[in-house]
Parts: C-alpha cells; sequence; structure tokens
C-alpha cells in the first residue's frame, strides 16, 4: 500500500512540473514576442522545385525545394511577431544573442494580398521590414500546359525571384 501511494505522489509530482516548465515554455516564448501562430493557405501547402536565382543566393543552375506545411515553410516555425519586441533584439545583439539564438527556427509570417496574388511572407524572426521571402500562387505556362506555380519573391514589393512547381507523385520533366 506505501509503495502504491509513493507511485501516486510521484506521479502528481510528475504532472505538476510538467505543466509547470510548459506554462514557463510559454511565458518566454510570449516574452520573445511571439503572438501566435500563421496557417498558411492550404493550396501553397507541399513540396515544390525550382531552379536557383541569384537574388536567392543560388545557383542558377542547381534544382532547389521548398516545403510549406501548415504552419512552417522549410522547418522554419511561422508566427505572428510583436515587432517592438523582435526589433528591439535585432538592434543590440549582443545584450540578446541568447533571445536570437533561441528564435532562429521562428519566422514573422503574414499573409497579404497585392496584384491579385495572395502572399505568405516569411521573415527572420528579428529581422526587419522588406526582408525575408514571400510565396504567392500564379498561374504559368509551362510545356504548353497552364499550371500552377508558386511565385518566389524578396522585397517588400514582392520582385519575383522564382517559380517553383509542385513536385509530382509521378515524374514529369517540366522545363524550369
Amino acid at each position: 500500500m506505501i509503495i502504491m501511494k509513493k507511485k501516486i505522489i510521484f506521479t502528481i509530482a510528475v504532472f505538476a512540473s510538467l505543466f509547470a516548465f510548459g506554462y514557463k515554455d510559454n511565458v518566454q516564448a510570449a516574452s520573445y514576442g511571439r503572438i501566435g501562430h500563421v496557417v498558411t493557405p492550404a493550396n501553397m501547402r507541399g513540396k515544390w522545385v525550382y531552379k536557383g536565382s541569384a537574388l536567392l543566393g543560388q545557383k542558377h543552375d542547381k534544382l532547389y525545394k521548398v516545403r510549406i506545411g501548415k504552419h512552417h515553410v522549410d522547418g522554419i516555425k511561422l508566427y505572428q511577431a510583436d515587432l517592438a519586441k523582435t526589433s528591439k533584439y535585432a538592434r543590440n545583439y549582443k545584450k540578446y544573442h541568447f533571445i536570437i539564438d533561441q528564435t532562429m527556427t521562428w519566422g514573422n509570417a503574414s499573409i497579404f494580398n497585392k496584384d491579385g496574388i495572395q502572399w505568405l511572407n516569411v521573415n527572420g524572426w528579428t529581422a526587419g521590414a522588406g526582408n525575408g521571402t514571400s510565396y504567392g500562387l500564379v498561374q504559368k505556362k509551362v510545356n504548353g500546359q497552364d499550371v500552377t506555380a508558386l511565385a518566389i519573391g524578396v522585397g517588400y514589393k514582392p520582385f519575383i525571384a522564382a517559380y517553383a512547381y509542385r513536385v509530382p507523385s509521378h515524374h514529369h520533366d517540366y522545363d524550369y
């Protein structure tokens, strides 16, 4: 009977400590300026492939992939950010490097419409305005067929640097 009581007390202590750590993580995340998740448009989700672009710092003769999930782009978790907090971190790297290091896999994301295209914009967590990469769906002709392409843009306008195409379930030789 004593062993059973000890197991129950131990189990309660474990759950209480897990709850306390979870609460602490949420408080820390909020203090880093995280407001909430950003949900990507459903029709953008999936695997895409494109030829590299110098504007993206890539080799033009190499194929690159981008994967968009419900709350991430290429493993970067997408959140809304409190810009007053995140820009403060960027201005003083020495003081806030520990926060910058801990948020390297976070992206400050937003969705906006421009020129009839819905764009998903992803900035580094502590990056300033006008930085980052934007993704929007457009129609392109490939091998004489209209296909949906993922425009990859840079800058605040955004300027389209590359077009990505869905990785097909069966292989097609697209002329990228």
